[in-house]
C-alpha cells in the first residue's frame, strides 16, 4: 500500500519533495528564459508530425481546459459523494479548489511569454502566460485522480475500464496536443505535468492513509 509502512511513507515524502524541488527549479528557469534548450527543435519536429493533428488536438484542449476540468471534476466529486465515496469526493474537491489558485499564481510569478509566430506555427489562441501549461496541469490532476480511482475501486468493471481509458488518453495526449498547436513550449508542458503531480500526489497519499484497514470494508 502506498502509505502502509514508515519506510514507504518516508519514500513517498522523499519522492514528493524531490518532485517539488524539480518543479521549482524548472519554474525558475522558465522565469529567466523565454525558452529552454531543445524547446524550439522539439516543437518544430512535433508540428511536422501527422499525430496528434488539429482535430484531435482541439478536442483534447477543449476537454483539458481548466474551466472544463473544474466542471467535470465537480460532477465527478458529486457522483462520488452520492456513491458514498465521501473520502474521495472531499479530496477531489479540495484539489479542484487549489488547482486554479496554484496555476494562476505560478503563471503570474513566472510570467513567461508564449511562443511567437516568427518562431513557430501558432494554430490556437491563448489568454495567459505560458508556464506552466494549464491545459496539461489541469488534466494531470483530474485524470490522474480518476485513473487512481479506476485502479483502486470495486465499481463496475466496464465503468472502471472506461474511466481508465479516458484518463490514460488525456494524460498521454494533453502534452503533445499543446505543443502541436504551438501555444506552449515543451518545457511549459513538462511544467504542467510536474506541477499537476505535485498537487495530485498528496491527495492520493491522503486517500491511502485514510483507507479502511478492514479487508472486508467496501472500497470506493
Amino acid at each position: 500500500m502506498l502509505a502502509g509502512t514508515p519506510k514507504r511513507r518516508a519514500l513517498a515524502a522523499g519522492f514528493w519533495a524531490a518532485l517539488l524541488a524539480a518543479s521549482l527549479a524548472l519554474s525558475v528557469l522558465a522565469a529567466d528564459h523565454d525558452r529552454l534548450p531543445g524547446d524550439l527543435s522539439i516543437m518544430s519536429w512535433a508540428q511536422d508530425r501527422a499525430v496528434p493533428g488539429m482535430d484531435l488536438s482541439r478536442a483534447v484542449r477543449a476537454i483539458g481546459s481548466t474551466e472544463v476540468v473544474l466542471g467535470t471534476g465537480a460532477a465527478a466529486a458529486v457522483a462520488l459523494w452520492l456513491m458514498r465515496c465521501r473520502r474521495e469526493a472531499v479530496l477531489l474537491g479540495l484539489g479542484l479548489v487549489v488547482l486554479p489558485l496554484l496555476q494562476h499564481g505560478l503563471k503570474e510569478l513566472v510570467d513567461r511569454p508564449r511562443p511567437s509566430e516568427d518562431l513557430v506555427d501558432l494554430r490556437a489562441g491563448f489568454s495567459s502566460p505560458s508556464f506552466p501549461a494549464g491545459h496539461v496541469m489541469s488534466p494531470t490532476l483530474l485524470y490522474g485522480f480518476l485513473l487512481y480511482l479506476s485502479l483502486r475501486t470495486r465499481a463496475n468493471p466496464w465503468l472502471r475500464a472506461a474511466v481508465a481509458g479516458l484518463a490514460l488518453f488525456m494524460l498521454a495526449f494533453s502534452g503533445p496536443a499543446n505543443v502541436y498547436v504551438g501555444v506552449h513550449w515543451p518545457s511549459d508542458v513538462l511544467g504542467g505535468y510536474a506541477w499537476g503531480l505535485v498537487l495530485l500526489l498528496p491527495l492520493l497519499y491522503a486517500s491511502e492513509r485514510t483507507r479502511p484497514l478492514d479487508a472486508e470494508a467496501p472500497r470506493c
